[in-house]
């Protein structure tokens, strides 16, 4: 009898093992699950996101949650270059300021991602170049000044096609150095975006962003905008060899050529928008880079509206960059509308704050999350804005996370 209840436990015991091995009922995950990105995220629920490192022995240090997980490849791309492959990426990176895309792709073949940005900051000693927020545009013979900080440091400029400049295409030796920038002169190379990297005596490098290069006329500036009449000039690269300028069906061919502009009388137009395009003497057509890459013909604008400032500026909440002075402030009258326009990039949120130097103590407007705003935004320029501009000096666009083009009033 004992013997047979102790059969008995032993068979319960095999069952209970054997119910308890683990099949993974709840595992719904297979290779052909479309990926998402669980984490990083960010508190206005967004897929951008960015980081902030305070020099350049800060690591980026971050993980990401994927799902699923046991089928997906986590890929971090720093302006396009992929720099590191797994879920938590542990690196150090050269001063500058990068387009970040963490990107997960599945056995299969599908995938996602998240678009944000990395900057990191110099130390105060350490030669830095910055990129203007318009970007670096070179051609190959021509005299190329870096502005920044410690620069009498530099005796070289390394141009290299990779972030940690393995593949160097160029070693610059400067042509005139001082504390503030430095001029060099850009050597051949083919079309394509590198990056700049500052050399010392001791063969120490430094992080200076990129540079786009341009075998070819490109036109980077200057057109979008334009007053019947008056002189346009557009600016831009290798434009010495144009010949003609074409608004709608009128072609102008009296102009003034530089390698870097292109200025001529704007043709008499009606207020609203007109095709613009350029060639060159031997026919072919010149490129204008714009935000939608580059293109042969671009719209110009005939506005009723009158320019108070330019750009472009990207807004950052540490400096105080866009500021239109009294003296300009003087010529819009009470009652007009002010415009605002503007750009949104990829970054982690937006804002927008139009007030004065002191930052919050008079807002004329604020506005978080400029995601579903259309530009230009306008508001109403009336005896309190005066009043403030008056005591105060400037009018002061803030914020975080656009790009400001310009401002305008009618």
């Amino acid at each position: 009898m004992k013997a047979k209840y102790l059969w008995l436990f032993a068979a319960m015991v095999v069952v209970s093992l054997t119910g308890c091995k683990q099949e993974e009922p709840f595992d719904t995950q297979s290779a052909d699950d479309a990926p998402l990105i669980l984490k990083p995220y960010n508190e206005s629920g967004t897929g951008s996101f960015s980081y902030d490192l305070a020099n350049p022995d800060t690591q980026l240090f971050d993980s990401v949650t994927v799902t699923p997980s046991r089928y997906t490849t986590v890929n971090w791309y720093l302006d396009g270059e992929l720099i590191f492959t797994g879920v938590k990426i542990n690196m150090l990176l050269p001063a500058g300021s990068y387009a970040l895309r963490i990107e997960a792709v599945t056995e299969s073949g599908k995938s996602t991602h998240r678009d944000g940005s990395v900057t990191v900051h110099p130390y105060d000693t350490d030669p830095y170049s910055a990129a203007p927020a318009a970007g670096r545009h070179a051609a190959p013979g021509m005299e190329v000044i870096l502005e920044g900080q410690n620069m009498s440091k530099v005796d070289g400029i390394i141009i290299s096609k990779d972030l940690f400049a393995k593949d160097v295409v160029a070693n610059i030796t400067p042509d005139a150095v001082g504390d503030a920038s430095l001029i060099f002169t850009m050597p051949a190379m083919a079309d394509g975006r590198y990056f700049v990297r500052l050399k010392d005596s001791e063969g120490k490098t430094y992080g200076a962003d990129a540079v786009e290069i341009h075998n070819g006329a490109v036109v980077l500036s200057g057109f979008d905008v334009f007053v019947p009449g008056e002189a346009w000039e557009l600016i831009g690269v290798n434009l010495q060899d144009v010949a003609s300028a074409k608004l709608d069906d009128i072609t102008i061919t009296e102009l003034t050529v530089t390698a870097t502009s292109v200025t001529f009388t704007a043709p008499a137009a009606e207020v609203g928008e007109h095709k613009l395009s350029l060639t060159n003497k031997n026919g072919s057509s010149v490129l204008f880079i714009t935000n939608d890459g580059a293109l042969s013909e671009v719209t110009a604008i005939v506005s009723a509206e009158t320019t108070i400032w330019e750009g472009p500026v990207t807004l950052d909440w540490n400096a105080d960059l866009v500021k239109v002075n009294k003296s300009v402030m003087d010529n819009v009258p009470v009652g007009s509308t002010i415009f605002v326009y503007f750009d949104v990039p990829e970054a982690e949120y937006h804002a927008l704050r139009i007030t004065t130097p002191w930052w919050g103590d008079d807002l004329v407007a604020q506005i978080d999350g400029m995601e579903n705003v259309p530009s230009p935004y306008g508001f109403e320029y009336d005896d309190r804005c005066k009043g403030i501009v008056d005591m105060v000096g400037d009018m002061s666009v803030v914020g975080f996370g656009l790009i400001i083009n310009k401002i305008t009033f009618k």
